[in-house]
């Protein structure tokens, strides 16, 4: 986020997105939901603060601001890429 810090919005949103879409890939088996809602918020924190540090007035921006900006620009949710009974299916005993 560092890198992108000073692009657009809809720049940094879909560079996030992209992460999180590869992130939630790989990770995203069942049992794994409460762990991926995790790095979603803490992604959520981390950009607002990247967001806050863009300028001087950006120490201005507040949590109500920014989910204004959430919802034009919305970060992708988690969600699960091999659910309980795919992965049952491909369980061996």
């Amino acid at each position: 986020m560092r890198q992108v810090r000073h692009y657009g919005i809809k720049d940094q949103v879909s560079e996030i997105n992209a992460a999180l879409r590869g992130h939630y890939a790989y990770y995203g088996i069942a049992g794994n939901l409460r762990a991926l809602l995790k790095v979603y918020r803490v992604t959520e924190r981390y950009w607002c603060r990247m967001l806050r540090s863009r300028s001087r007035d950006g120490g201005r921006l507040t949590w109500d601001t920014f989910n204004q900006i959430k919802e034009r620009n919305p970060l992708l949710r988690p969600k699960l890429r091999l659910p309980y009974g795919k992965l049952q299916a491909l369980a061996v005993l």
